[in-house]
């Protein structure tokens, strides 16, 4: 059994700031009160999802996600916001937040992929995709966290760089936002498209590797520390992501200190037979979640390489074996697939991933 979605409060609360709609109209329908918000840190997403119904229902503006996102501070998020704020670059800034504000409201999930943005036009512009997928299934909900969140987006780049993104990124929404359209474009300072297969943001190479003035190794690297801790405090019971891709860093942990030769990581099998689950529901479960074994292993194996190689006292093939690949050549062609260089050319610019 899956967790019960959890959404945070603090829409909540910077919607009953903003006199959106009246207090009792907010908490409609829902298990709330007033006071019982203030108690909790987290909302059941089935309240959520309401209160946005009601906000629809009751505001006096159709484009409250949009000015409730202007009012969402990064850095007011803990650990996840200082890490956002103190990260190398633009796109370490974005990525890092939408991965790790999956902790405080897990209702998405996300894909950041690199390709050009339109490879028929051979003058434009090489970019980078943040595809924001809802995984609530209320298409009220779905519109509005995206649209708040990538004001947020908008308000985070413009701290960053001194000024907003005017026409520089593209914002594209599955909504049509018929009665909203030029109010969110009075809004937003990115090029907005409507109707679109996906809710997703592009970014410009060029913006997406700027760096941050705010870059500060030292905090960054604490508080990503204490993301990954508040992840593992959660309550993972059922999530059978979160629990594997424990089982499989626990295991490169394990083989960094043994030192242990071609440690293999864990395969599909001998996870099934520890969560006691067959293969196919644990295939089926994962799937849900829109992942997958081979995918959670290669994000912790891409993590655990850059690790690695940070540290001089390990050579390439040490790194591959500790990874689990037979043979280095086999990782020195991994490592190139995700970061389009190789091991030994990283270790040269080690600040050419950030």
């Amino acid at each position: 059994m899956l967790p019960t979605p959890q959404s945070n409060k603090a829409y909540v609360l910077i919607a009953k700031s903003l006199h959106f709609a009246p207090a009792d109209k907010l908490l409609e329908g829902t298990s709330l009160s007033e006071s019982s918000l203030l108690k909790q840190e987290t909302i059941d997403v089935a309240d959520a999802i309401k209160i946005v119904h009601n906000l629809n229902s009751y505001s006096y503006t159709p484009n409250w996600p949009t000015i409730l996102g202007k009012h969402l501070g990064i850095v007011t998020h803990g650990p996840v916001g200082y890490a956002t704020i103190s990260a190398p670059s633009v796109g370490k800034a974005l990525a890092t937040f939408v991965k790790w504000y999956q902790i405080r409201s897990n209702t998405y999930s996300v894909s950041i992929i690199e390709n050009d943005e339109n490879k028929e036009n051979e003058e434009s512009d090489e970019c980078v995709e943040i595809t924001i997928f809802d995984t609530t299934g209320d298409q009220g909900f779905q519109e509005f966290f995206f649209e708040a969140l990538m004001r947020a987006f908008e308000n985070l780049i413009e701290l960053l760089i001194g000024h907003p993104p005017k026409g520089e990124t593209k914002l594209y929404f599955k909504t049509l936002a018929s009665n909203r359209k030029h109010l969110m474009e009075a809004e937003f300072a990115s090029q907005l498209c409507f109707a679109s297969p996906q809710n997703k943001l592009v970014v410009p190479k060029k913006l997406w590797f700027s760096p941050s003035p705010l870059y500060d190794k030292d905090s960054y690297e604490f508080n990503l520390r204490k993301c990954q801790q508040l992840l593992e405090e959660l309550d993972i019971q059922g999530r059978i992501d979160l629990m594997i891709r424990k089982i499989i860093r626990q295991h490169f942990e394990r083989a960094i200190i043994s030192k242990a030769s071609e440690s293999m990581p864990p395969s599909l099998a001998e996870l099934c037979e520890v969560l006691h689950l067959t293969e196919r529901t644990l295939i089926r479960r994962l799937k849900e979640l829109d992942t997958a074994y081979k995918k959670i292993l290669e994000a912790e194996r891409r993590k655990f390489a850059v690790q690695l190689l940070a540290d001089a006292k390990y050579t390439v093939f040490n790194v591959a074996d500790i990874l689990g690949y037979r043979e280095s050549a086999n990782f020195c062609r991994a490592f190139k697939v995700w970061f389009k260089q190789s091991p030994t050319a990283y270790r040269r610019n080690p600040l050419s991933l950030e």
